[in-house]
């Protein structure tokens, strides 16, 4: 199957708009929730769901398991990452406690507290620091991933309808009382980050539901329909509005009810929430697909082209992007601390230097390429020795 650009691109915008975010102030209180109740993780993990149905779901009828082993490959390639991050948000937490007249204070607050316990809870996946929260999920919903893709390959409609029926009532675990982690052995330090796993698996799964459809339609272009997107700008309006304090809910139960927090929830993914991100999901994907071939795109060809980029190294980008903003604590508050001006000039250095772990593994990946072909090529080569000319003394 062809590569779908416009699912890079999108992969590439949610890697800006999350480094900007983590980046903070100033520019965290123009662009957080800037759309309603969803953010770029939301967009981020679904895209994550898509791509594992797209890339995976074609190897469903190869032998000796190979859906699992190449998922489950992926996942220990994600799981190393998380560990390289973890390293260096360890050796940054070690040196603030070391320098004790350090005015900052690293956001890993329990690892500066107990280092090694929290270093081995961290490899272990229940300690996750500030920002170190979306990897570990990553780990654990891609090893769970090729259940949910047999389902779907063997049983098609009904598949999908166990998937989802099954997603959403893990989804509603958490908001019963459900999935607390206080049965973990005591020596561990445990503190799961901003995303409840058992809620925020609907969305990752939400995202292989469609990624499946995508891959049964074998690249057939699709088309929203306009009543339904223009539904989704409503409902995005209307959540904006509410989100962003234009719409006062006194004397309006219905409105204090929808701004009541479990509904709008990012820890547990309330439903409004929910109901938030896949309207925004309908609305942006009907956008790409009625103006893929418009002209007035063109100028902003370059700027696709890095997004796709970016997109493509998705996994090197953000780990990369979270070990530099850990290094950068000391230059945000205190005696070390830089002028906004001076933040907004290193907030546009930071994102263009998102480039350079992309090219990296780019390069990496040449090379490896080029060695592969090279021992094919090698293994092709004829054993001139055995043919039956050199035997005969030709």
């Amino acid at each position: 199957m062809k590569r779908d650009l416009s699912l890079d691109i999108l992969r590439g915008l949610m890697l800006i708009i999350m480094a900007a975010d983590h980046f903070g102030e100033p520019v965290f209180q123009h662009i957080y929730e800037f759309a309603g109740y969803i953010s770029a993780a939301e967009g981020f993990v679904f895209l994550s769901g898509l791509l594992v149905a797209l890339v995976y779901g074609r190897y469903y009828h190869a032998h000796h398991w190979q859906l699992e082993q190449k998922i489950w490959h992926r996942a220990g390639v994600i799981y190393f990452y998380h560990l390289v991050v973890l390293l260096g948000v360890f050796i940054f937490t070690t040196l603030t406690k070391i320098y004790t007249g350090a005015y900052w204070h690293s956001f890993a607050e329990a690892m500066q507290a107990n280092p090694i316990p929290a270093l081995l809870s961290g490899i272990v996946l229940v300690y996750q620091p500030s920002m170190l929260d979306i990897l570990p999920m990553y780990v654990v919903l891609m090893l769970l991933a090729p259940i949910s893709l047999r389902l779907m390959q063997r049983y098609k409609t009904t598949g999908m309808t166990i998937v989802l029926a099954t997603s959403l009532m893990i989804w509603a675990l958490p908001h019963i009382g459900i999935g607390n982690l206080a049965w973990l052995p005591k020596a561990l330090t445990v503190q799961v980050g901003a995303f409840n796993w058992l809620a925020w698996q609907l969305i990752f799964v939400s995202g292989m539901v469609i990624g499946f459809i995508r891959l049964e339609r074998k690249g057939k272009p699709w088309q929203p329909k306009i009543s339904l997107m223009l539904l989704s700008l409503l409902v995005i309006s209307f959540l904006y509005l509410q989100r962003h304090g234009y719409i006062h809910a006194e004397g309006y139960i219905v409105l204090q009810w929808l701004q009541t927090y479990s509904h709008i929830a990012r820890d547990n993914l309330g439903w409004l929430r929910l109901v938030n991100v896949l309207a925004m999901i309908y609305f942006i994907s009907g956008f790409i697909a009625l103006t893929r071939d418009w002209q007035w795109v063109k100028p902003l060809q370059k700027f696709k082209q890095w997004l796709a980029f970016l997109g493509q190294h998705s996994l090197q980008v953000f780990a990369y992007h979270l070990v530099v903003l850990y290094f950068y604590i000391p230059f945000r508050w205190g005696a070390w601390a830089i002028t906004d001006p001076q933040k907004w000039f290193a907030l546009v250095l930071f994102l263009v230097s998102l480039t350079l772990p992309a090219w990296l593994h780019a390069r990496y990946q040449a090379q490896q390429k080029a060695k592969r072909t090279q021992a094919k090529a090698i293994t092709l080569i004829p054993n001139i020795s055995a043919m039956p000319c050199a035997a005969a003394g030709a």
